[in-house]
């Protein structure tokens, strides 16, 4: 009986979300005094969603620099990633899924990787704006890191397990808190894994515009491998976000 009535929670709710959506952000950071420097990020995304498919596209780029004291400009951040998603039934209990990504991350010393990979979405919990979900899937990603000094540019490929956690919620007429959680250890070896870790707390301003506070923090246990400075890339980002 519990579970009939997620399911058909689930459907109604999920009756008033069919159609095309949409949604643009930018956000950005900045250090002064001893330190200089900015951080600008942009997103840009868009769905279409009926009783049968869901299908999503979203698009995010990433840059920042430090300014020296003699005034020169260095580059420390620059990321874009490129995904795209299927899912069928969208608004059942139980959703399979495909997935396909492409991005590049100068900070953890990435020139390009590529994933793609399968699975299913169990939603636990579905009430208007609210939201709980977890979901395994399995992926083939492949890594072409940045050259070397002496000139190197080392290719990986990795079979991985994906587990994500989800949920969104609104405290408020003026809050909302969403939070995504993806864990994908390799298949073979599970100390070579990614983290990445999304936070993001919304001021609605009105329907359609909100301000944000987000962290983002995205871990690669094989960036310092690849030359990187840490295994962690975070970002704390204020910003502005509209859906369309």
């Amino acid at each position: 009986m519990f579970a009939a009535a997620i399911i058909g929670r689930a459907a109604a709710v999920g009756a008033q979300e069919v159609g095309w959506h949409g949604k643009a952000e930018v956000s950005g950071n900045v250090l002064f005094g001893s330190g200089r420097g900015r951080l600008l990020s942009g997103a840009l995304g868009g769905s279409r969603a009926d009783s049968t498919w869901e299908r999503r596209l979203d698009g995010q780029f990433t840059y920042a620099d430090t300014r020296s004291e003699d005034g020169i400009r260095e580059v420390t951040a620059r990321s874009s990633r490129l995904t795209a998603a299927v899912d069928y039934r969208p608004f059942a209990r139980i959703s399979p899924f495909w997935f396909g990504s492409t991005e590049a991350n100068l900070q953890q010393r990435i020139d390009r990787r590529w994933a793609s990979g399968a699975g299913a979405k169990l939603t636990l919990y579905l009430h208007e704006e609210d939201e709980a979900s977890v979901s395994l899937a399995a992926l083939w990603e492949r890594t072409r890191a940045l050259p070397t000094d002496a000139g190197v540019q080392n290719v990986t490929t990795r079979a991985r397990w994906s587990l994500r956690a989800r949920g969104k919620r609104r405290l408020s007429e003026a809050l909302r808190i969403s939070h995504v959680t993806f864990f994908q250890p390799s298949v073979n070896r599970l100390s070579r894994y990614t983290a990445d870790s999304n936070t993001s707390l919304d001021i609605i301003v009105t329907k359609q515009l909100s301000g944000t506070v987000s962290l983002r923090d995205r871990y690669d246990s094989e960036a310092r491998g690849r030359g990187a400075r840490s295994n962690h890339d975070g970002q704390l980002l204020f910003g502005v976000r509209a859906g369309f």
